[in-house]
């Protein structure tokens, strides 16, 4: 019969084995499935899965005890809520020990931040060339702002910091806009970011003509802690907007990937809250500067009027004076004009009379008894031919100076 070994001396047998082999700290690449902290220890569930089937070919226990965990967070600081967090890719130097009772367990004394990291960017990389490779990248930067941002769509968490800046920041505006906020409501960090995000963008689509944009919001964080945003998902569902997406997700240096496909982003919700008052302080600006011109135009038309009504003044002064002496002087050269004429006419008939009264005196009787001719009469007729004599009556002649009459006469006529 072959030997047996008891259960504790086959695991202090793989104990020593561990320990034999695994005599130095070792440094390994692994995802965190599950972690939680209890009295300052830090324990967690390390996996490694296919990267094809996404299957999980491998799994440890792992351990940060309080002494390590502070000089790791001495060492990232910041970093280090965002490294050390469920789902994340890292890379640990820690001691393999094997435990009879416990089991095997990997005790964590250091993490590269540079590997989850370096991780996160090549992800993002990888989602922005897909992105461009189906012609979404950049397609919301076409959409169209309106002149007045007025009503906005505002995906956030309730409890986000930046959330209430925002608000708050529009709210308390200087220049009185009136500006109406929808909440739809959505994990900005973890697991649900994804799915609830892309969710609310296909729930405001649903009302878009209730809106003029959306607006992504998150308060600050890591580079880690952003990369919730470095979706391929999250970055289609924006780029495919109808609405113009504007982000201010909250961090100073890094651009995550819906930054980069959404219309605008900022760097942070308060300074996106100010883009969108400067947005419609611009409008504002030009609607005062066009009523600025109509304004200097209308008072230039004013003047310009007012020089014209001046000008038709003094006209009315004057012309009406000179209207007045040139019809005086027309009508002084009229009447000059007429009494020439009257003249005239005066003259000519003056002359006609005289000469009248010259053949009139000329043919008067007595001038042609001056030449020497004499008139005959028997009776009261004059005779104008011997025919006319009449033998039996008296003749009387007269002369120019003298009279004479003859009676008892024989009459011899001769004609001419």
């Amino acid at each position: 019969m072959a030997n047996s070994y008891t259960l504790f001396e086959l695991n202090e047998y793989i104990r020593r084995v561990i320990a034999l082999n695994f005599s130095e700290p070792i440094w390994i690449q692994c995802e965190i499935s599950q972690i939680k902290e209890v009295r300052g220890n830090v324990y967690l569930d390390l996996v490694q899965q296919d990267e094809s089937s996404h299957q999980i070919i491998a799994q440890i226990s792992a351990s940060i005890w309080y002494k390590s965990y502070l000089f790791i967070r001495n060492k990232l600081g910041n970093l280090l809520p965002s490294i050390l967090k469920e789902g994340a890719q890292v890379k640990m130097k820690g001691i393999v020990e094997y435990n009879e009772r416990y089991g095997i367990k990997f005790i964590i004394e250091d993490i590269d931040p540079a590997f989850t990291i370096g991780l996160l960017e090549m992800k993002k990389q990888k989602i922005i060339q897909q992105l461009k490779d189906e012609g979404l990248y950049g397609l919301n930067s076409q959409r169209q702002l309106p002149k007045v941002i007025q009503n906005i769509a505002v995906i956030s968490s309730s409890k986000a910091a930046g959330y209430v800046d925002f608000t708050h920041h529009l709210e308390e505006n200087p220049y009185g806009y009136k500006i109406h906020v929808d909440l739809y409501e959505a994990s900005m960090q973890g697991q649900n970011t994804e799915r609830e995000i892309c969710q609310a963008i296909e729930d405001i689509h649903k009302k878009s003509v209730d809106y003029h944009c959306i607006c992504i919001l998150r308060g600050g964080g890591g580079k880690t802690d952003l990369s919730s945003f470095d979706n391929y998902n999250i970055g289609a569902a924006i780029s495919k907007s109808i609405l113009p997406v504007l982000t201010g997700i909250g961090h100073e240096i890094d651009t995550s990937v819906a930054d980069l496909v959404a219309f605008r982003n900022l760097k942070t919700p308060t300074a996106l809250a100010d883009y969108i008052l400067e947005h419609n302080s611009i409008f504002e600006t030009e609607i005062l500067e066009i009523g600025f011109k109509i304004g200097r135009y209308a008072e230039l038309k004013i003047k310009q009027n007012q020089l014209n009504l001046q000008y038709v003044q003094q006209m009315l002064h004057v012309v009406p004076n000179e209207r007045v002496q040139k019809e005086f002087f027309l009508h002084k050269t009229f009447q000059q004009n007429i009494d020439a004429a009257v003249r005239k006419i005066f003259y000519t008939h003056q002359e006609s009379l005289k000469n009248m009264e010259r053949i009139w005196t000329m043919s008067d009787p007595k001038q042609v008894l001056k030449k020497g001719y004499a008139i005959i009469r028997q009776g009261k007729s004059i005779v104008k031919s011997a025919e006319d004599l009449n033998i039996d009556k008296s003749i009387d002649i007269e002369f120019y100076k003298s009279n004479a009459k003859i009676q008892d006469y024989s009459l011899d006529i001769e004609t001419n």
